[in-house]
């Protein structure tokens, strides 16, 4: 029995520091696969054995309750408070470095296949992530986690809110919602958005969180959906693009 209750509080724990729910990440992924350059489909297929990202977009999530990588627990965020800037080491979440490390592991040569696909696993999740603006924490309420709502009188968090139940909410598949997200965009806009520097959609999350806690009484219905909907498209929009244009610049 004590081990029963010490595995579901080590999975509440966990699923504190998710970031976009499945659908979330799927979303980003299916975005990401639409504008993969011809060579880096064939070299993610050299890793993976198949070039579709959403379909490996959840596992670095599902994997933290294998205790072989609960040293992982903190690589799924950073912190950067308001009115500072980013300075590695300084506070916890350490989403940046990994990412960094996983990009030069792609790059590598002389990396293993295990290497590799570990790195691309966990670089398509933590781009998805980090545009979630609530996983670039002020270092105050775990990026939300503490901060107590209501969403249609159901109890959550804030940080649940943008993980899943805005996404959930529209009752798309993640195909259908990666479709209408990219429906009339024009190459002028992809061009400007597909950007590989990491630090760039970081720092965009950290700027864009204050708009997360405008709450008011913290029971969230519509108002609080329609005021966010813009914001949550454009992040996971984002998501997808920059994912690929991080692909496309290392192949």
């Amino acid at each position: 029995m004590k081990n029963i209750k010490l595995t579901i509080i080590i999975l509440l724990f966990f699923q504190l520091l998710f970031g976009w729910g499945k659908t979330g990440h799927r979303i980003v992924g299916e975005i990401a696969n639409q504008q993969l350059s011809t060579s880096a489909k064939n070299n993610i297929t050299k890793i993976l054995g198949h070039s579709d990202l959403s379909r490996i977009s959840n596992w670095s999530d599902e994997i933290k309750s294998d205790p072989e990588w609960k040293h992982a627990w903190n690589w799924h965020f950073m912190t950067i408070p308001d009115g500072e800037t980013f300075e590695s080491g300084k506070h916890e979440g350490i989403a940046y470095e990994k990412m960094s490390e996983f990009i030069s592991a792609l790059k590598n040569k002389q990396s293993t296949q295990t290497e590799k696909e570990i790195a691309i696993k966990f670089l398509v999740h933590l781009v998805g992530d980090l545009h979630q603006p609530l996983h670039v924490g002020n270092g105050k309420d775990r990026g939300g986690n503490d901060v107590k709502v209501k969403w249609f009188s159901e109890s959550t968090n804030l940080h649940r809110i943008w993980d899943s139940h805005l996404i959930d909410h529209q009752q798309l598949s993640y195909t259908e919602y990666a479709n209408y997200l990219m429906l009339g965009v024009a190459k002028k806009e992809l061009d400007e958005i597909m950007s590989p520097v990491l630090m760039d959609f970081i720092l965009e999350s950290a700027t864009l969180r204050n708009q997360t806690y405008t709450i008011g009484d913290g029971n969230l219905k519509w108002e609080y959906f329609y005021q966010n909907k813009y914001l949550l498209e454009s992040r996971l929009r984002k998501g997808g693009l920059r994912l690929a244009a991080i692909l496309n610049s290392i192949y």
